[in-house]
C-alpha cells in the first residue's frame, strides 16, 4: 500500500477542525441544560453531523463538487472528527438506498449492539483486572 501524505493531511487537519468544533459545540449545548444527566451535547452533535453529511454527500453529488482531497478534508476529515455517528449512519443509508436492506440492518443494528456489547466487556476487563 502507497501512503499519500497530501490525503493524510488533508484528513488530519479537517479531523482536527472536526473534533474541535465537536467539543466546542458538545459543551456549548450541554451548558444548556445544568445538572442533567442526558447527554444532550452528544445527542445535537451527531444529529447536526448526520444532517450536514447527508446534505453535503447530496450537493457534492448533484453539483459534481471538489475534487478527491477536498471531500477527504470535509467528510473524513472535518465529519468524522465531528462525529464517526454521521458517517456510520450515512454508510447505513446508503446501503439501504442501494436496496441492500439486510446488510444495511447488519451495519446499523451490528454496529450499536456490539458497540455496546464491546463498551461492557471493556468496562467489565478493568473492573476485574484492577
Amino acid at each position: 500500500m502507497q501512503v499519500d501524505f497530501l490525503k493524510i493531511c488533508m484528513v488530519g487537519a479537517g479531523g482536527f477542525l472536526g473534533a474541535s468544533s465537536r467539543y466546542i459545540l458538545s459543551n456549548f449545548v450541554q451548558a444548556k441544560f445544568p445538572g442533567s444527566d442526558f447527554p444532550f451535547g452528544t445527542y445535537i452533535v451527531n444529529i447536526t453531523g448526520c444532517f450536514l453529511i447527508g446534505f453535503l454527500l447530496a450537493l457534492f453529488a448533484i453539483k459534481n463538487l471538489g475534487d478527491e482531497q477536498l471531500r477527504l478534508f470535509i467528510f473524513a476529515g472535518i465529519l468524522g472528527g465531528f462525529t464517526t455517528f454521521s458517517t456510520f449512519t450515512n454508510d447505513s443509508f446508503l446501503l439501504f438506498k442501494e436496496g441492500e436492506l439486510l446488510l444495511g440492518i447488519a451495519n446499523a443494528g451490528g454496529q450499536i449492539l456490539l458497540g455496546l456489547l464491546f463498551v461492557w466487556l471493556g468496562y467489565t476487563l478493568v473492573k476485574l483486572v484492577f
